[in-house]
């Protein structure tokens, strides 16, 4: 017996089959997976909860539980082919049982049956869907986010954006913040002809990805780009000056057709005195509505 933390999801018994092989004490365990589109079509687009073993991500300490599992050697075979698991890192994952339930790594099977598998941190969920496909529209975030508690760094966050004509759901994340010399230093490799922050002021270089899962019109592109975004202080006063330099690449500037993702650099100018700057997406012209997001 070996102590494992994992977060529960048992796989083996809603997806996978097992059968014994007639041996010796221990007998060897061999999963079987036949038919590759029908499994293929069974996963698309379905949302699991809460396998952090496969994915390499933190479990909620609320949700996590310290059990003994046994290893003993389970195989997994698809279509007759023997499938070699490993995680996001390629290293080896060995399917392991928890007191008769046998979990598989989703990571492992999903690459085996030609699916993309991402981690929403914010509901501890693992989605699984056919690449090209169309991605299940998730339900907007629960959390009431809002101009005095914006999304923290990390954390993704979907939203409903409707304004005019334009009617989309976005899930929007800032997943990396560097501020100050840290900032300039990047900025500064990215291109040396970028000028340095004035006095009093400093750069904030954020790493942020959308995904736009639906709008109104298929064929209507989603624009993202800095001047989308609206700057603020701690204290909710707008940054009205308009400092641009150039980015690290990938930039966050483009269009996005419906299931397409950006993910690239923004950087914005705050005052060195700003304990907590943060950014509105998608707010009115009276600063009404939009996703809020904490830059530090």
């Amino acid at each position: 017996m070996e102590p494992l933390s994992y977060a529960p999801f048992d796989i083996g018994a809603h997806f996978l089959y097992y059968k014994k092989r007639p041996s010796e004490a221990g007998a060897e365990r061999m999963f079987f997976m036949r038919n590759r589109q029908q499994w293929r079509s069974f996963f698309s687009g379905v949302a699991v909860t809460a396998l952090v073993f496969s994915l390499g991500v933190p479990a909620l300490a609320a949700t996590v539980r310290t059990l003994e599992a046994t290893y003993s050697g389970i195989r997994i075979t698809l279509d007759g082919r023997e499938v070699d698991p490993k995680d996001a890192n390629g290293a080896a994952v060995e399917p392991f049982a928890v007191d008769g339930t046998t979990y598989l790594p989703v990571r492992a099977v999903a690459d085996a049956l030609g699916l993309e598998v991402t981690w929403d941190q914010e509901r501890q969920t693992v989605a699984l869907s056919t690449p090209g496909g169309q991605a299940p529209v998730p339900e907007e975030s629960a959390s009431p986010y809002s101009r005095t508690d914006p999304v923290p760094l990390g954390t993704a966050h979907t939203f409903r954006y409707a304004k005019g004509d334009d009617d989309w759901t976005i899930t929007m994340q800032i997943s990396e913040s560097l501020r100050g010399d840290e900032a300039w230093q990047a900025l500064k490799a990215a291109n040396q002809f970028n000028d340095p922050a004035p006095t009093g002021k400093e750069y904030v270089l954020v790493r942020l990805s959308a995904k736009v899962y639906e709008t109104s019109d298929p064929d209507q592109a989603v624009a993202f780009h800095l001047a989308g975004f609206d700057l603020y202080s701690a204290d909710s006063v707008q940054y009205t000056a308009f400092w641009t330099v150039v980015t690290p690449s990938p930039k966050f500037d483009g269009r996005v057709y419906q299931g397409g993702t950006l993910d690239g650099y923004l950087a914005f100018l705050v005052n060195q005195s700003d304990p907590a700057p943060k950014v509105v997406f998608g707010a009115d012209y009276t600063g009404a509505g939009g996703a809020w997001f904490s830059l530090t």
